[in-house]
């Protein structure tokens, strides 16, 4: 993207800003339902400053700008906003201002505003909290003067998560809801829902109006006696109106919620329960009607993060039709990579077609990261065809994908030996198979928390003196979004590390290993925490590996690793290789995966 281009945007906003009384202006990475994938039509951020990474905040001054963003894209970030007028925040290292201290530099005492559909109330809370700096959630979208050619919203149809797949029926899920909303404190007549991964998983319908999750544009506003869905009514299929109306759910515009709230304001009116992390919009909008209203947070996360059987078998069977893909994909590579050929964005389409041939594959879950040699020590690098490497026979592949099925979701990484590699090469990839193994093995109480979890991935490489900067761990849903609350895996303090872990979570396990400038090792497997004993000390959980795919052998120096984690590996290759082999039809996958799975 030209640099003028984002000057001039810049610039557009800032004239804006001028006509605001406003001496800065922030630009969250946030949608009015706190989407982690936005739709286009809310990417301002990304259109504003030309960095693509899927986290980061914007800060726009009349004179300056700034863009916070995590270590997953220090490098990214570092490329695309040369020559722009941002500035890059590396957000967690030790000599970078936060957001309030770096306003209050630069804008003293003038006004700091924000759109309030792109900041949620607890964000502003973090924000301007304990500060001295005079903020205003404006009245009117910037983005709807200087951006001419803004997307529209999205329109993709509703369409019904069957029973069977689901695994528990709206009434169910509706009444366990209520049952949470009578026993809070202020006793709520309703709850007011924002976030979509909550209502799809809630009402066990599914969209295609953010890419890669299965989320449809809507709030939810559920009452003791009935439930009100807020979306384009023309979105609906048949079947999902049937499903509503079943259940006492009722349909109103998507834009109708401001006036249903105004419908419960008053002194007689319910007390409303909005989550904290409800857009600011929202909020001022009850505050303006006079809504007798509560801050809660949602029970829905919890409810969702324990999977139960049927959601649990639809992620085994959705393992199996990836692992296929994968097979073939990886066979078609070691065949095809010698050629000089293959690029980074052929391996992507390549994969993707292997999936999209499997039974009830319906979109991926997330853009995939096809990361070749010193590619790989960024994060969360995305090729583009300004950055598409040739694969050559040498060095590591890191291969991070997944797909979404009708029965489940999909998050796998393998990093690949495409040639021969050098011994530090083999060495990173088997400290990172030690961490990997590690945390698979684990056995721990129930109620565990992914703080302390995350030691047992980390301590095979903290020993070599290594360390990556990401989380080990994320929980992923049934048919829904690949990254999913409220439980993860990290080994730094934040809310959803000392969530308690429970028989039916489902986690990833990726550490890696990131040497900048030269190559990068990632190894990912989703796990299920399931119950494994019983003691005088309590209850005791441990994980079943779904992921089925072999590891490549061809990186692992085997002198590194102990009897008990080639036992380890050699067990799973075997699982790998019954699973899979009767699903395959082509007698040169078959040989390779029985090549692929030999014993160490």
């Amino acid at each position: 993207m030209e640099n003028a281009l984002i000057q001039g945007r810049v610039e557009a906003l800032r004239r804006w800003m001028e006509s605001q009384g406003l001496a800065a202006f922030i630009v969250p990475t946030l949608d009015p339902h706190n989407s982690e994938y936005l739709p286009r039509y809310w990417q301002a951020r990304e259109w504003l400053t030309g960095f693509t990474g899927s986290a980061g905040m914007a800060v726009v001054t009349l004179r300056e700008a700034a863009l916070w963003t995590d270590s997953r894209y220090f490098l990214q970030a570092e490329a695309q906003l040369e020559g722009t007028p941002f500035q890059l925040m590396r957000d967690g290292c030790d000599d970078t201002p936060s957001v309030p201290e770096w306003l209050s530099a630069c804008v003293g005492s003038g006004c700091v505003g924000y759109w309030g559909e792109m900041m949620t109330e607890e964000l502003r809370q973090a924000l301007f909290g304990g500060t001295a700096l005079d903020n205003r959630q404006v009245d009117t979208d910037p983005f709807a003067e200087i951006w001419t050619d803004r997307p529209a919203l999205p329109d993709a149809p509703v369409i019904v998560q069957p029973l069977p797949l689901a695994g528990e029926s709206v009434g169910s899920k509706l009444a366990r809801v209520r049952q949470w909303m009578a026993g809070l404190k202020e006793a709520p007549g309703a709850f007011f829902m924002s976030d979509l991964s909550e209502i799809a998983w809630l009402l066990n319908l599914r969209g295609a109006d953010i890419e890669f999750n299965p989320f449809f544009l809507s709030y939810l506003l559920v009452q003791t006696d009935g439930a009100v869905l807020f979306v384009q009514p023309e979105k609906i299929t048949p079947e999902a109106a049937r499903q509503l109306a079943d259940n006492g759910v009722t349909l109103r515009p998507y834009d109708g919620w401001a006036t249903a709230l105004e419908q419960l304001a008053g002194a007689g009116g319910p007390v409303v329960a909005l989550p904290a992390t409800a857009a600011c919009c929202v909020v001022r909008q009850a505050v303006r009607a006079g809504v007798n209203c509560c801050f809660c947070t949602s029970p829905v996360p919890l409810f969702r993060a324990v999977k139960n059987e049927a959601e649990q078998d639809g992620f085994r069977r959705a393992m199996l039709e990836d692992g296929v893909a994968m097979v073939q994909f990886l066979r078609w590579l070691d065949e095809n990579v010698a050629t000089g050929r293959v690029t980074e964005m052929e391996v992507d389409r390549r994969l993707t077609a292997f999936r999209a041939a499997r039974p009830g594959f319906c979109s991926l879950s997330f853009a995939t990261i096809a990361a070749y040699a010193a590619h790989g020590a960024i994060v969360h690098y995305e090729a583009e065809p300004s950055t598409d490497a040739v694969l050559e026979p040498r060095g590591l592949l890191l291969l991070d994908s997944g797909g979404q099925y009708e029965c489940g979701t999909t998050d796998i990484t393998r990093t690949i030996a495409l040639g021969p590699l050098t011994d530090e090469e083999r060495r990173v990839y088997t400290l990172v198979l030690k961490g990997h193994i590690a945390l698979s093995c684990c056995r721990f109480p129930d109620g565990t928390t992914g703080l302390q979890l995350d030691t047992a991935a980390r301590y095979p490489l903290w020993q070599a003196g290594y360390d990556f900067g990401h989380g080990t761990g994320h929980g992923v849903g049934s048919r829904l979004g690949v990254h999913e609350d409220p439980h993860q895996i990290r080994k730094n303090y934040r809310p959803c590390t000392v969530v308690p872990f429970r028989a039916g979570m489902v986690v990833t396990n990726e550490p890696g290993i990131y040497v900048t400038g030269r190559f990068g090792v990632r190894i990912e497997n989703m796990l299920l925490a399931r119950p494994s004993l019983h003691t005088d000390f309590g209850s005791f959980l441990e994980f079943e590996t779904l992921t089925l795919c072999p590891y490549d052998l061809r990186a692992v120096d085997a002198s590194l690793l102990s009897a008990e984690e080639k036992q380890w590996v050699n067990r799973y290759h075997a699982t790998v290789c019954r699973e899979l082999l009767p699903l395959l039809d082509d007698e040169a996958d078959r040989r390779w995966l029985e090549q692929a799975t030999r014993a160490l």
